[in-house]
């Protein structure tokens, strides 16, 4: 949360079920509460339920989730927890297939758009789905429509998906440019790996498709996350057949290929407080900077995942970086600081910590 509290829902109780139960850490006291200090809503998420942190306190239930097919209402909604009002949002296409499907903040944070991806039914076990869909938080009313299906790839042995098949436990990655881009995941729940990568542009809202392809198979328990190099590393895969895949694979973006990248070769401080301005140098001309929080992920969920915009003020290549204000725009913690040149290759990261 913006303050530095943690919240929790979803997940298993001590009985092995699903549980309604909401727990929360207040980090002024260092302590997680007692459950009768707790607003519970006593509503059922799925096991692994992305809650995006909105810029007004509020969280987006985005409808990705595990493990909690048929649920009821619409799929998604805002929560509001200091009112303990949910509010159901319409839009989202086959709410009841979107069974570990991958939801993520799209670049920049500050336009609070939410693009779903994927997913399929872990009961029924169908073939997962190609569908995306797209939402903007600032709407006065918001509601999900409908994006373009994710690029098909193949199966195992080569065979080209048919025209409705996607993919589920797919990974989409925030990277420095501003993109996304998605990787692996599965035909079915804990099988037939899919193999297929783009990136997505939300500015255009298409897909890039036919990028390099992870040669691993990367379904249930994959991960995909980015490096401060600009790279991305998978890892993972079903451990559920007892085959534990050890095998890490790294991932070069198209900008890496494109020229030089800048170098930001001084950071005048490592601590930032909101509203500030904060002073960097760099070796050549950048046209952006941007903080990106690290990967928190497993099964498809990563709502940690942000992408913040920082306005320059550009001095030659003294550099200065407004810091937002608001802090559920970015929530406190470390980030990954990157710049990029005009021919769009990022720089290096540096670590900062931010509140």
């Amino acid at each position: 949360m913006g303050n530095g509290d943690v919240i929790s829902l979803g997940g298993l109780g001590e009985d092995a079920k699903g549980t309604a139960f909401t727990e929360y850490f207040k980090s002024s006291e260092n302590r997680w509460l007692a459950w009768n200090e707790v607003k519970q809503s006593w509503k059922w998420w799925g096991l692994y339920p992305t809650m995006v942190l909105m810029q007004d306190g509020r969280l987006f239930y985005t409808g990705s989730h595990t493990f909690g097919a048929g649920l009821p209402g619409t799929g998604a909604s805002i929560y509001d927890y200091a009112s303990g009002s949910i509010t159901d949002v319409p839009g989202l296409q086959d709410k009841d297939y979107r069974d570990q499907s991958m939801s993520v903040l799209l670049p920049p944070a500050q336009d609070q758009r939410v693009l779903t991806l994927g997913g399929g039914n872990g009961h029924t076990n169908v073939d997962a789905g190609r569908l995306t869909d797209i939402i903007d938080l600032k709407a006065a009313s918001p509601k999900y429509v409908a994006g373009p299906p994710i690029p098909q790839g193949t199966l195992t042995g080569g065979a080209a998906q048919s025209s409705k098949q996607g993919k589920m436990y797919v990974s989409a990655v925030l990277l420095p440019d501003g993109t996304v881009f998605e990787t692996g995941g599965a035909l079915h729940n804990r099988a037939d790996p899919v193999f297929e990568a783009s990136i997505f542009d939300p500015i255009s809202n298409t897909f890039r498709p036919r990028m390099a392809t992870d040669p691993v198979p990367r379904s249930y328990h994959s991960s995909a996350f980015l490096l401060p190099d600009g790279r991305v590393m998978a890892i993972g895969e079903n451990p559920g057949n007892g085959t534990f895949d050890n095998r890490i694979s790294v991932y070069s973006p198209p900008y890496l290929f494109q020229g030089a990248r800048p170098q930001i070769t001084s950071v005048a401080a490592t601590n930032w407080g909101y509203g500030s301005t904060q002073q960097i140098t760099v070796n050549s001309p950048v046209v952006r900077a941007s903080l990106i929080r690290p990967a928190a992920v497993t099964h498809s969920s990563d709502p940690n995942q942000r992408f913040v915009e920082l306005p320059m003020t550009v001095s030659g290549n003294n550099i200065g970086l407004n810091v937002t204000s608001n802090p559920n725009i970015a929530p406190p913690g470390w980030y990954m600081l990157f710049v990029h040149g005009a021919n769009g290759v990022p720089s290096i990261a540096k670590w900062v910590k931010l509140g």
